[in-house]
C-alpha cells in the first residue's frame, strides 16, 4: 500500500496539536510550509469522518431538557458534595462558576480543528494545487461550507442567540480564516459571525462547482448548503430569503424517513427501528454525536409526558425504548433508554426533516397557516399509527406555533437542532419558554434568558486569547 508523505506528515501535525486543544483556534502547520499541492490530495483531506467528540450534543440535550446524563446516576450526581458540570446543568445552576468547571472542551476544540485543518487548509491551497481544476473548485465550494457550518455550530453553543436589537454588540466567537497559528484571532461580535457565515455560503454558491448531491453524505452539496443557509437566515428572521433556500434543496431532496413500515408484516412481529446512517436517503449532510448515537440516551418524564403524542410508533409500537435498562443506565424510576442499535441516528447533520419543519414555520410566520400545517403533516402522518393519527386543526399562527414546536422536539430529540431552535425561539416574547425539569420531587426552572444557554469558553482557550471574555 503506497503511502502519501504528505498527508502522512499533515496527519502527524493534526494528531500533535490535536494534544494541544487548538489552543489558540488555528495553531496547526508550521509557518511557511505547505504540506499539500495536488488536488488528490486536497480531495482526500475532505473526507474526513465529521463525527465524534466535537459532535457530542449530549450536553446541548442535557440543557434543552430532552435527555439525561448518558450512564451516570442522575440522583447520585445531583445529591453529591462534588460540584460538576453535569450536576450545575442538572439543576439549572446560575450562580455556579462554569468557566472554572471547564478546563477543556472536546466540542470547542474539535470544531474549530475542522475550520482550521481542513476547510481553511483546503481554501489556502486549491488555487495553487495542481490536478483537476474543477475538482479543486468543487473542494473550495465544500470548504467554504464546512467553514460557515462549524462556525454555525460554534456561535450558537458559546454565544447569545442571534437578536436584531443586541447582534452588533453581543460577543461571539472568532471567525477563523487563515492558517497562521501565531495569530490569535479576536472574537467578534454576534452580527459578524452571521455576516460572515452568509458570505461563506455566497462564495461557496459562486463557484457553481457543488453538485446537487454529493458523492456521499458526509460531503457536502448544494441541498445542504442550501439548508444551512436557511437556518442561518432563520436566526435572521428572514423568513422570505429562507423559505427560497429550503425550496431550492426541496427540489434535490424531499425523502423523509417515514416510521410506518414499522407496522407492516414482518417487520411488525420484530419491531426492530433501523436507519443506514450514510445511506439513508433523508441525509442532506451526515454526522453523528457518539458511537451509541441514539442508543442509551434516556428521554425527561417532561419529553415522555408533554411532547410525544399518543400514537407515536416508535415509543408505543416499537421496542425501542426499555424501561429496565433506563433505570440501570440513570438511576430513575420509569425512565426508559433509547436501545436500536441498528438504528444510525443523524444528530449532528441535516436531514429532510430540518427542511420540512423550518418550510412550515416560514409559511405560519406568513401567516399561511394552512399550507405550514401541511408542512408539519407530512412529518405527523409518517410518525403516528394510522388508526390513531388525525390531522391537526389551528385557529391562529400562535397556536399552529405551539405545534410545530411540539413535533419539531420529537423529531429532533437528542440533537442539536432542538438547542438551537429553542433557543432562538427565546429572543421573542411570543415564543419564549421557561423549562421545568422535576426529578425527585424537586422541580428546576430554565429561564428563556438564563445565562445557562451559553457554553462557556474553556480555560485552554482563554488563557491564550485575552479577547475571549464569556459571553453571559
Amino acid at each position: 500500500m503506497r503511502i502519501n508523505f504528505k498527508l502522512y506528515l499533515l496527519a502527524l501535525v493534526i494528531s500533535i496539536f490535536g494534544m494541544n486543544g487548538c489552543a489558540k483556534y488555528t495553531d496547526f502547520v508550521p509557518k511557511g510550509q505547505n504540506l499539500l499541492d495536488r488536488a488528490d490530495d486536497l480531495d482526500q483531506l475532505m473526507n474526513v469522518n465529521f463525527s465524534g467528540n466535537a459532535f457530542n450534543m449530549n450536553r446541548l440535550s442535557l440543557i434543552v431538557n430532552d435527555m439525561y446524563l448518558l450512564a451516570y446516576n442522575v440522583p447520585n450526581v445531583i445529591s453529591s458534595n462534588v460540584l460538576t458540570m453535569d450536576k450545575v446543568l442538572l439543576t439549572y445552576d446560575e450562580a455556579a462558576d462554569r468557566a472554572a468547571l471547564t478546563p477543556t472542551d472536546a466540542r470547542y476544540d474539535g470544531l474549530y480543528k475542522n475550520i482550521a485543518m481542513v476547510a481553511n487548509i483546503v481554501l489556502a491551497n486549491a488555487d495553487q494545487a495542481s490536478g483537476d481544476k474543477k475538482l479543486l473548485e468543487r473542494l473550495k465550494a465544500e470548504a467554504y461550507v464546512l467553514r460557515s457550518f462549524m462556525h454555525f455550530l460554534l456561535v450558537n453553543m458559546y454565544a447569545k442567540a442571534y437578536d436584531p436589537a443586541t447582534a452588533s454588540t453581543d460577543g461571539g466567537i472568532p471567525y477563523v480564516t487563515d492558517i497562521n497559528f501565531e495569530k490569535i484571532n479576536p472574537k467578534v461580535t454576534v452580527q459578524e459571525v452571521y455576516d460572515k457565515m452568509l458570505a461563506d455560503i455566497d462564495a461557496a454558491m459562486a463557484t457553481g462547482a457543488l453538485p446537487e448531491r454529493p458523492k456521499n453524505s458526509m460531503r457536502f452539496g448544494q441541498g445542504f448548503a442550501y439548508a444551512l443557509k436557511a437556518k442561518i437566515l432563520m436566526s435572521l428572521r428572514n423568513y422570505t430569503g429562507a423559505l427560497e433556500a429550503v425550496n431550492s434543496v426541496l427540489a434535490i431532496n424531499n425523502n423523509l424517513e417515514d416510521h410506518r413500515y414499522l407496522l407492516t408484516e414482518p417487520v411488525k412481529a420484530n419491531r426492530v427501528l433501523s436507519r443506514n446512517g450514510l445511506a439513508a436517503q433523508d441525509n442532506l449532510f451526515y454526522a453523528f454525536s457518539n458511537t451509541f448515537d441514539p442508543s442509551l440516551l434516556t428521554p425527561t418524564y417532561e419529553i415522555l409526558k408533554d411532547y410525544y403524542e399518543p400514537g407515536n410508533i416508535i415509543k408505543d409500537y416499537t421496542n425501542v425504548y426499555n424501561y429496565q435498562n433506563g433505570f440501570l443506565y440513570v438511576g430513575l424510576p420509569d425512565i426508559p433508554a433509547w436501545i436500536a442499535i441498528s438504528y444510525e441516528g443523524n444528530s449532528a447533520g441535516m436531514t429532510v426533516s430540518d427542511l420540512v419543519l423550518m418550510k412550515a414555520e416560514c409559511l405560519i410566520r406568513s401567516n399561511k397557516l394552512s399550507a405550514g400545517m401541511e408542512e408539519i403533516e407530512k412529518i405527523r402522518v409518517r410518525r403516528i399509527a394510522p388508526e390513531v393519527y388525525a390531522p391537526l386543526v389551528v385557529k391562529d399562527a400562535t397556536e399552529a406555533m405551539a405545534y410545530l414546536k411540539k413535533v419539531s422536539r420529537i423529531e429532533f430529540l437528542f440533537t442539536w437542532r432542538n438547542f438551537v431552535d429553542v433557543k432562538r425561539w427565546n429572543t421573542e416574547a411570543a415564543y419564549a419558554e421557561t423549562i421545568n425539569r422535576t426529578i425527585g420531587g424537586k422541580t428546576y426552572v430554565l429561564k428563556p434568558n438564563s445565562p445557562l444557554w451559553i457554553l462557556s469558553f474553556p480555560q485552554s482557550a482563554t488563557q491564550f486569547n485575552p479577547t475571549l471574555t464569556q459571553n453571559y
